[in-house]
């Protein structure tokens, strides 16, 4: 590749055949693993362009073109995590330590040091070795079912960089801008959570604490912060939804808006003013759509398809999200910007460009991330580097790449060939910003962080940290990349943030960006192999809620906000609304299971029109329905809000008790609270009892198999308990605590968990491989329905024979008593 200034044929630049840029040519139709790793426009590239020393290049190289490594993260709250890493510590790795393969050792799965607690591991294991080999293969069943249960997140190493250079605590207010498929998020909605259980047992028993140690715990132990996980597509939004409703935790918006024009968020006045104020946030990720050329190691189409036109195309829409962040973020606040690609265009050239753009160091400021998890091998952020084009004759034939050091370089190639061959044809993409900024900058962009495959065999990755130093004023977006010659800047308000920026080359605010990854951070093996939604009814609406306008505002620093359309546009509106908290639906349920007055009763979301408790109800944060309640009709596209806590149990006993039952999700927030219905589970017989059989018998004798568990349900009345099982050391103990929803029924019990859950606890408590689950409701009914046959088949014998109508004998109807099956 040429390194002349220019780029042109004489200085630098060189002809190649091959498809009009931006042709990414046929879908791949081959395996992987036939793919050929090598593309020498994107090897040179990265070679010649003063990344690192040859040496280093072809090492680091080697490990680009070879297989990455499958990482894992445990997830939850700390002890949970911490629990289920001990099990996959002493019961698999011993095991897999004395596997070899092809006469050699198989090295066991290993923690990464750059990670604090031996939370995230990663294994090199080729899937020979885990098909044939006993050990790997009961290792690779409990990833799985550790994975569906949430316990464990199938995540790139690099990709949980980003959340812990945030620094985020609790009582923060983050924005997750690009969030989807949601590993990052989960890692935000954890700081932001923190410790609170522990905290919120000690206030529920009125023993003190310190409400801001570590963070703000002010909310009777609950961590007051919130994270609000945005993504502009619909499918994608849902994809997240699934991965964060895994953590159960209430402190969470999903929002679905592209993210260079999200909306500004109305809150209620300063007390003694009636002007609205802006939502501002604490931090604010923003893992931007890049080109991925950084993931090839598990992403072979980048051999195949990359260009450089991938990241010029994708530079105006990364710095209009990260201007927009800059807008949204508090006066102090703290942004992250990262791409999984190595290409300065997308990386350290839209950081310097929204420095600039917000008035340079003394409004925007790198941050030195250091001392952020140390152990990690980085690399500096690049302070020079060339941007390549590739120009065309006639449609794509006759290229030549050229390599541009300044944007004078660039125009003055332009001019040259303009008349010499005037029918050649240069990105449109490359704009002043996709440079090096001027020395005189001083933008230290040596404080942003690369990390490179070989330093830890990873992929690759960007990241940067901005702080907010002072109120800015964002130049417009033409000016920002260099296409306007004078800069119009937009005043912010100390109360209101300024309106969306309007759009850059000519796309419109509503288009759709591109895809965030060509491949996403979310393993294979970590898609959930079905999504369950739930059915359409007059409670849960099918689509997303209505387009909000695409209007550009004026530029006056004014708050703008879009409305939504008329109902007839074919769309229907998500509906998130309020229960009053004198609701007389929530205090029979709170009368039923004893619920301290203290728990907040003013936070229980329904998905109707008319805010009625008719199916579930969803329990959010003060916060969250704050947001909820003043935003819900302006324009904003909410997908999901809170954890379920509550829903409805029809059944013909309902006029004994509460006709609600408690929900796994939702109901370890609500138990400390509880006085009434807890159950105590402390034999680990009882529980492994309660998870193999599905509605064991309670009879009238009281002759049951439930221990502890049977005898205390016998003195309660029909209807759903807290079932509640203590951390207890030992091996007749529990490796931490639980508390599971367990319905009582009138002649049995049932726990309120399913299949794939149940086989999970079974695997994880019990190392149980492939438990035999007893449905007793369900052989029950296929013995009513042989007895039915049966007696069928008897009957018509009967008639053939000539017996009367009269004669036959009755058919037996079960009783009161039968059990009865949840919905």
């Amino acid at each position: 590749m040429g390194r002349g200034r220019g780029g042109g044929r004489g200085r630098g630049g060189f002809r190649g055949k091959g498809k009009k840029g931006g042709d990414r040519g046929p879908v791949r139709a081959e395996p992987w693993s036939d793919i050929p790793r090598e593309n020498e426009l994107y090897e040179n590239y990265y070679k010649t362009g003063g990344f690192m020393d040859e040496e280093e290049f072809e090492e680091m190289w080697k490990y680009m073109a070879s297989d990455l490594p499958n990482s894992f993260r445990f997830t939850g709250t700390k002890a949970e995590a911490h629990a289920v890493r001990e099990i996959f510590k002493q019961r698999y790795i011993p095991a897999i330590k004395d596997v070899e393969f092809e006469g050699k050792t198989v090295p066991p799965p290993e923690p990464v040091e750059a990670f604090p607690d031996e939370l995230v591991w990663h294994m090199k294991t080729h899937k020979k070795v885990i098909r044939r080999h006993k050990p790997f293969a009961e290792f690779q069943k409990f990833l799985v079912a550790e994975t569906t249960a949430g316990n464990i997140s199938r995540q790139e190493v690099v990709s949980m960089i980003p959340p812990h250079f945030l620094d985020v605590r609790p009582g923060m207010v983050v924005l997750d801008m690009c969030a989807a498929p949601g590993s990052k998020s989960a890692q935000l909605a954890e700081m932001i959570h923190g410790d609170e259980e522990e905290r919120v047992q000690r206030a529920a028993s009125n023993e003190s604490f310190n409400p801001t140690e570590g963070g703000d715990y002010s909310d009777d132990g609950r961590s007051t912060g919130l994270l609000i996980a945005n993504d502009t597509d619909v499918k994608r939004a849902g994809m997240l939804v699934h991965q964060v409703k895994r953590l159960n935790f209430p402190n969470l918006i999903v929002t679905q808006h592209d993210a260079s024009i999200f909306p500004s968020i109305e809150m209620p006045p300063a007390p003694g003013s009636s002007k609205a104020q802006y939502l501002k946030f604490d931090r604010i990720l923003a893992d931007v759509p890049c080109s991925g050329d950084g993931t090839s190691r598990k992403n072979v189409n980048v051999w195949q398809k990359w260009t450089p036109r991938d990241g010029l195309g994708l530079h105006g829409l990364q710095l209009r999200i990260l201007m927009r962040g800059l807008q949204l973020l508090k006066k102090g606040g703290r942004l992250v910007y990262s791409t999984c690609s190595m290409n300065p265009v997308e990386n350290e050239a839209v950081v310097a460009a929204a420095i600039e753009a917000c008035g340079g160091n003394d409004k925007v400021r790198l941050v030195d991330c250091s001392g952020y998890l140390p152990n990690l091998k980085r690399k500096p952020g690049m302070n020079k580097w060339k941007v390549l084009d590739t120009s065309n004759v006639n449609n794509g034939e006759d290229k030549i790449h050229h390599n541009f050091t300044s944007w004078e370089s660039f125009q003055s190639t332009k001019e040259k060939y303009a008349e010499s061959e005037p029918n050649r044809q240069f990105s449109s993409k490359i704009t002043r910003s996709v440079f090096p900024p001027d020395e005189k900058s001083e933008i230290p962009l040596e404080r942003c962080v690369r990390v490179y495959p070989h330093l830890q065999d990873t992929g690759a990755f960007f990241i940067a940290v901005l702080e907010k130093v002072n109120d800015i004023k964002v130049a417009q977006p033409g000016s920002i990349t260099g296409q306007a010659s004078t800069p119009k800047p937009v005043a912010e308000s100390e109360t209101a943030t300024p309106a969306p920026l309007p759009p850059v080359d000519g796309e419109p605010n509503g288009a759709a960006s591109p895809t965030k990854r060509k491949l996403e951070d979310v393993e294979e093996d970590a898609q959930p192999k079905r999504v369950k939604t739930e059915a359409p009814s007059a409670e849960t609406p099918v689509e997303q809620s209505t387009k909000e306008s695409s209007a550009t505002p004026a530029a006056s620093g004014k708050e703008m906000t879009a409305r939504p359309k008329a109902d007839n546009q074919g769309l229907q509106k998500e509906y998130f609304e309020y229960i009053p908290k004198d609701d007389p639906t929530v205090a029979g349920i709170f009368d039923f299971f004893g619920i301290s007055d203290r728990f907040p009763r003013d936070r229980f979301l329904v998905r109707n029109r008319e805010g009625l408790a008719l199916n579930k109800m969803y329990y959010t944060s003060e916060l969250a329905r704050t947001i909820i309640t003043r935003n819900k009709d302006r324009g904003m596209r909410f997908v999901h809000c809170g954890v379920v806590m509550f829903v409805s149990h029809k059944i013909k006993e309902a006029a004994k008790q509460a006709a609600w039952r408690l929900q796994g999700e939702g109901i370890k927030i609500l138990e400390p609270w509880a006085s009434k219905r807890i159950v105590k589970c402390t034999s680990r017989e009882s529980l492994h009892r309660l998870l193999i059989e599905m509605f064991p018998m309670l009879p009238k004798d009281r002759k049951h198999n439930l221990g502890e568990v049977g005898d205390q349900l016998y003195e309660l009345e029909v209807g759903c308990c807290f079932l509640k099982v203590d951390k207890r050391d030992g091996e007749d103990g529990f490796p931490f605590s639980m508390v599971l929803p367990i319905w009582r029924h009138p002649g049995s019990a049932n726990l309120m968990v399913d299949k794939d859950d149940r086989k999970a606890m079974l695997l994880r408590l019990y190392n149980e491989q492939e438990p035999q689950l007893i449905n007793h409701v369900a052989e029950k009914a296929k013995q009513d329905a042989l007895k039915e046959q049966q007696d069928a088949e008897a009957s018509a014998g009967a008639e053939a024979n000539g017996e009367e109508e009269g004669d036959k004998p009755d058919v037996a109807v079960a009783g009161e008593d039968a059990v009865m099956t949840s919905s």
